[in-house]
């Protein structure tokens, strides 16, 4: 009798000693930073998770006397860093902030497999937390392209100390996604998605619960700058009018805006199927959450939406920050 209540003992001790979950981490988790690379444009640092090796370049600003805000740079595609986005890390730099552009799992330098933005997020949250060590100065935002946009609402959750999310063109809908990925002959890719999250949606549709992009916002106290293209034919419009809306069953005051490809105040008439982010508000305070709707862009950034992010994190981080 003493032997089994000794052995329930010690397993009750391990199970209040076991590592600690997702969840939790996701809140908890701050990573060791090492410089292990020095370059010209950027710093590589590496850090760690449950073992597997993670990497992230570091854009430092012109100013390097004093610690800055960061700006963490999410990119979508799942296919790594490239060229596009390194520029974008130098632009912000250039702007004054520390930019971390991490190597997601399974891809650049980093080690792990892709998984559909579940452990980037955790990744990525830790990564922000722990950007003081190489210069940062505390405060951290988010800027995701595309995909890059999901993991941010999904690391930003019930965080208080991130400042605020730039989500350019991000879907909001992974199924939809999916079929429509089908609808114009792209199987092969919506096959990886399959690989990558568990399943299809109907062999394993808590994985796609679990990734939901508009379950994750319902958990984001900060602002998010989301910025939606009306002849993006992979994300709907209706995905950016259904994120509006769960944000407003929260509480929150979405402005809604309309802007030509040259950022200048849109006037023309939108198309049937564009209507659904009606009705357009007008700017508000860059500390609530905003809706930027370019009706004739395809899936694309211009020069407007990256001037208006610039816009966005300097009123994030409460003082003026000038765009090069």
């Amino acid at each position: 009798m003493r032997r089994w209540l000794g052995g329930l003992g010690a397993c009750i001790l391990l199970l209040a000693c076991r590592p600690e979950s997702v969840e939790q981490a996701s809140q908890d988790w701050v990573p060791s930073l090492r410089i292990v690379e020095r370059g010209k444009e950027y710093d590589t640092v590496r850090y760690t998770r449950g073992g597997v090796p993670l990497y992230a370049e570091i854009y430092r600003p012109p100013d390097r006397r004093k610690a800055s805000p960061a700006v963490v740079l999410l990119p979508g595609g799942f296919v790594g860093v490239n060229a596009n986005h390194r520029q974008l890390a130098r632009r912000l730099a250039q702007a004054g902030y520390l930019v971390a552009l991490p190597h997601l799992r399974g891809q650049g330098k980093s080690g792990g497999v892709i998984d559909f933005g579940l452990e980037d997020a955790v990744d990525v949250r830790g990564l922000a937390k722990a950007l003081p060590q190489v210069g940062g100065d505390g405060r951290y935002a988010y800027v995701g392209v595309s995909l890059g946009g999901a993991i941010a609402f999904n690391a930003a959750r019930n965080d208080p100390d991130v400042r605020g999310i730039a989500c350019l063109l991000s879907p909001t809908d992974f199924r939809e996604q999916r079929a429509l990925l089908i609808h114009y002959g792209r199987t092969e890719r919506a096959r990886r998605w399959d690989s990558w999250i568990g399943g299809s949606p109907d062999e394993c549709p808590e994985c796609w619960d679990e990734r939901d992009p508009l379950r994750h916002v319902r958990e984001v106290n900060a602002p998010i700058l989301f910025v939606q293209a009306g002849e993006d034919v992979l994300i709907p419009v209706g995905q950016a009018a259904r994120w509006r809306a769960v944000r407003q069953q929260m509480g929150r005051t979405v402005h809604t805006v309309a802007l030509a490809n040259d950022g200048t105040p849109w006037h023309g008439k939108l198309k049937e199927r564009q209507q659904s982010v009606l009705p357009f508000t007008g700017w508000g305070d860059l500390n609530e959450d905003h809706l930027v709707f370019f009706p004739e862009m395809p899936h694309k950034t211009n020069e407007a939406m990256w001037d208006i992010t610039l816009r966005a994190l300097a009123r994030w981080f409460e003082e003026v920050v000038h765009a090069p």
